[in-house]
């Protein structure tokens, strides 16, 4: 995984530039012991979900996106690649909408008090449906293979389920797929102190416009897995060059 700075207010977080992917989860799941193996050839209605390792893993948990975290930061402080005071983690919600460019104009608040309140502002920009490659969504790719399902009308990115990480354009700070492939686990509670832990960004399956908005979320419980979850991890703890 290679991590960019991001600048989140006054402040700097390292991000992944792309979502976790099948080869780094096998990486873990081959050095711990325990790991549920629902991750491993998922697949949606007889299609496989995660066609290349290079794709990003589904069907993790917040809880099992935590132990990844863990593992990872035990292993290279071990190696010497990061210092004892810096971590992997899940970024908080806060962090992921400063990524995402609208951390600057959501204010205070919850997530789910801040969920789909900036509207008509997508991670591809004002329009909708999104331009030609603007990242993985319910296209007609995914429709001819699920003719039961909804899709963006006369959007094609040409997945029908997940695609490689770095497929499509990178952002301005160099993140790949902060609108579609997989939601993406934060590390907050959606109301703020309990339950529900919030996900952003849309995923291969979503269609809606309120699900595809950059402020918008989706919230699951920390041991739900799905077709839809992945995750990816920011460093913290690190001098900033």
């Amino acid at each position: 995984m290679r991590f960019v700075p991001v600048k989140v207010g006054s402040e700097t977080v390292h991000f992944s530039i792309w979502e976790t992917r099948v080869r780094d989860y096998q990486a873990y799941a081959n050095s711990a012991t325990g790991v549920d193996g629902s991750w491993k050839s998922p697949t949606f209605k007889g299609q496989a979900v995660t066609p290349v390792d290079t794709c990003p893993v589904v069907y993790v948990s917040w809880e099992d996106a935590q132990k990844f975290a863990a593992w990872l930061t035990d292993k290279e402080r071990r190696e010497g690649r990061i210092p004892a005071s810096a971590r992997y983690r899940l970024p908080t919600d806060a962090e992921w909408s400063w990524a995402v460019g609208i951390g600057d104009r959501e204010g205070s608040g919850s997530p789910k008090q801040k969920d789909e309140q900036l509207k008509d502002v997508y991670p591809w920009g004002t329009q909708f449906p999104p331009p030609a490659r603007a990242g993985n969504y319910a296209d007609l790719a995914m429709k001819s293979a699920f003719p039961d399902l909804g899709a963006i009308d006369s959007y094609e990115d040409g997945h029908a389920t997940t695609a490689p990480v770095g497929t499509f354009p990178a952002s301005a700070s160099g993140l790949y797929d902060l609108g579609g492939n997989v939601w993406e686990w934060c590390e907050d509670f959606y109301d703020g102190q309990s339950g529900a832990r919030v996900l952003r960004g849309g995923s291969w399956l979503n269609f809606d416009r309120d699900f595809l908005l950059s402020s918008g979320r989706n919230n699951r419980s920390a041991d739900a897995r799905g077709v839809i979850f992945g995750f990816r991890l920011v460093l913290v703890g690190v001098p900033v060059r």
